[in-house]
């Protein structure tokens, strides 16, 4: 498969845009750019006139920055525990959406935009908070803190609903004396249909890609606003078949068009490594050659709406699971804190057992609210909602309402529709706090599939049964690793840490006997298969400065260190294994009784690809 972006389109389409609304235009490129490429869209808004970039948490903020876009960028979703100095050393406006993120912002020195809930039910303050939080923002402004705007996002339930919100955020800004601040809700439907939502910016998303706002049209409504396609997606047919399917990022859209030269073909089926395609013609020979899934409908190609049409979604969701993942690059799970959790967990077998997340935000909301976008559930009387930061840009479909997520042990349905980011659980009289663990458990394609989305971690967990199995482990682990690599063992005594270093060495060809370097820290092997095996005992190592009196071989080498934590921050790239003894109590603690192992990558050495390698047991 083979997606091209043309960033050409995407400046026209902002210019156009920008034109039209007559306001500044924030061009949003959260989710790897809408799965267009998230600098290459952001250059490219910058261009045709944006004056500042949206993204949803600090890890793409700062991979936007990190890429020499020194723009004003906007972040709105925050990983619990994130250190907000982060986003004012590297310039980063932030969004708050509680008290708790309004006086981190402040004592940061961050720049502050207040998110206020006017009626999407996600986040953002809740009406019951917006009078005291309100108050404390214009305290805070008044003693110098940076409160830059005030912002909202409308739910398009309806026409007069939309007014009511923008209605809403005025009156909000009008009680609270903060001084000259950027008042934006309209995203790109609202920019386009309702003039008075344009306030002092608009927030350009899906438009700026080409694509309706409005939701499917076959490709009609763009083309009517002026609007021009950026994306391109088109596979190899040979006898009608391509391999390309759900694990790189389709949805199943049984019966979309596709042309193949002069033919039209539709789809007959999409599984996970390939779709299959049928000629609408009656000659028999098979559909051979380059088909177009969708394009540009001005030449004659099938429109992203019509295939988002046959998957029973919108455009929207099809072109971000076009992402960087789909495509082969490089997957590397964010620093600790810049984004929230967003992992796929697979089996120690390699098989999909659970997408986990976590809370990103709670809080008490008046009965009568609408949750995500048209309000599809309103809520029945006061309750508590909980933001999960997990979205169909990580792989939970669109159309997942009602699907149950585990939090604290109990399963709480999806409440509302599915976004990109973030999706919602009404607990009613339930506690939560932010930061609490959540799962969704792995069903078959196509909500949770191979191809996940380009911000979501993989790691392996499961239980390892006794000493031979940890062995076995080790050696897994070992056939995979390369020169520089170096593999951090955390555990309490006799969880077995040396028993699978035992395994890791005998991959290797290890000279000599490998056992647990308490007593000199650091040893030593050669290899029969190239690198050297360092193996090292870290519980005595208090930081980098005592790493280095070591003199290990970080690049050549490959590093193994037992009681691994105090490492972590001290290398780029690590893969962390993580061991626990069974919870059962009547267990004996010895080295044959179950332990429970997590691995899990960090660094680019670690991308997606080479997690998912390893969870096959061999090298990428």
């Amino acid at each position: 498969m083979r997606v091209e972006v043309d960033p050409a389109a995407i400046a026209a389409n902002v210019a156009l845009l920008r034109e039209r609304v007559g306001v500044p235009v924030c061009g949003v490129v959260k989710a790897d750019g809408y799965g267009h490429g998230a600098v290459l869209a952001a250059r490219a808004m910058l261009e045709g006139g944006a004056s500042m970039l949206g993204v949803v948490d600090l890890a793409e903020a700062v991979a936007l920055r990190d890429a020499g876009i020194d723009a004003p960028v906007l972040a709105w979703l925050h990983a619990p525990g994130v250190d907000l100095r982060i986003a004012a050393e590297r310039g980063v406006d932030v969004a708050v959406s509680s008290m708790a993120q309004l006086e981190a912002a402040a004592e940061a020195g961050a720049a502050i935009h207040l998110k206020l809930d006017t009626g999407l039910g996600r986040n953002g303050v809740a009406r019951g908070d917006r009078a005291e939080v309100l108050a404390r923002a214009a305290a805070l402004a008044a003693g110098g803190a940076r409160v830059r705007g005030v912002m909202s996002h409308l739910a398009g339930t309806s026409r007069e609903a939309d007014r009511a919100q923008v209605a809403d955020l005025l009156a909000a800004v009008g009680l609270a004396d903060l001084g000259p601040v950027v008042r934006h809700i309209a995203n790109s439907a609202g920019a386009i249909a309702l003039p008075e939502a344009r306030l002092d910016m608009v927030r350009i998303g899906m438009a700026a890609y080409g694509v309706d706002p409005e939701g499917p049209s076959g490709g009609r409504g763009a083309a009517e606003l002026g609007l021009r396609p950026a994306m391109r997606v088109v596979v190899d047919l040979a006898g009608g078949r391509a391999d390309a399917g759900l694990d790189a990022g389709l949805l199943p859209a049984v019966g979309a068009p596709l042309v193949v030269g002069s033919r039209r073909a539709r789809v007959l089926a999409v599984d996970p490594c390939g779709l299959q395609a049928q000629p609408l013609d009656r000659s028999a020979l098979p559909l051979e050659g380059e088909a177009v899934l969708w394009g540009d409908p001005a030449r004659g190609e099938p429109s992203v709406d019509d295939w988002a049409e046959a998957a029973g979604t919108i455009g929207y969701e099809v072109v971000t699971r076009m992402s960087a993942a789909a495509r082969g690059a490089r997957v590397v799970r964010p620093a600790e804190g810049l984004a929230p959790r967003r992992a796929l967990e697979l089996g120690l077998d390699g098989e999909p057992r659970r997408l986990l997340g976590e809370l990103v935000g709670v809080k008490r909301v008046e009965g009568g609210l609408g949750v995500s976008y048209g309000g599809t559930y309103v809520t029945a009387a006061p309750t508590t909602l909980a933001l999960v930061g997990l979205g169909y840009a990580d792989g939970v479909t669109r159309g997942a309402t009602g699907r149950p997520v585990v939090l604290d042990g109990a399963s709480h349905p999806i409440r509302g529709r599915v976004a990109m980011d973030q999706l919602v659980l009404d607990l009613g009289g339930g506690d939560a706090a932010v930061g609490d663990a959540v799962a969704i458990e792995h069903a078959s394609a196509p909500e949770l599939t191979g191809m996940i989305g380009p911000r979501v971690a993989v790691e392996l967990a499961g239980t390892v049964h006794d000493a031979d199995a940890m062995e076995a482990l080790g050696e897994r682990i070992g056939a995979a690793l390369v020169a520089g690599d170096a593999v951090l063992l955390v555990g309490p005594l006799g969880a077995g840490k040396t028993t699978l270093t035992r395994g890791i060495g005998r991959a290797l060809g290890a000279k000599g006997t490998v056992q647990s370097p308490t007593f000199v820290i650091a040893r030593t092997h050669r290899t029969a298969a190239g690198p050297d095996l360092q193996h090292v005992d870290a519980y005595r190592l208090g930081d980098e400065a005592e790493l280095d009196d070591l003199d290990l071989d970080l690049e050549g080498a490959i590093t193994v260190a037992e009681w691994g934590a105090p490492l972590e921050h001290a290398l780029e790239s690590r893969l962390l294994v993580e061991i626990a003894r069974g919870s059962d109590p009547d267990a004996d603690d010895d080295e044959d009784s179950p332990r429970e192992v997590r691995i899990s990558g960090r660094g680019p050495a670690w991308d997606g690809a080479r997690m998912r390698a390893l969870a096959r047991g061999g090298a990428s």
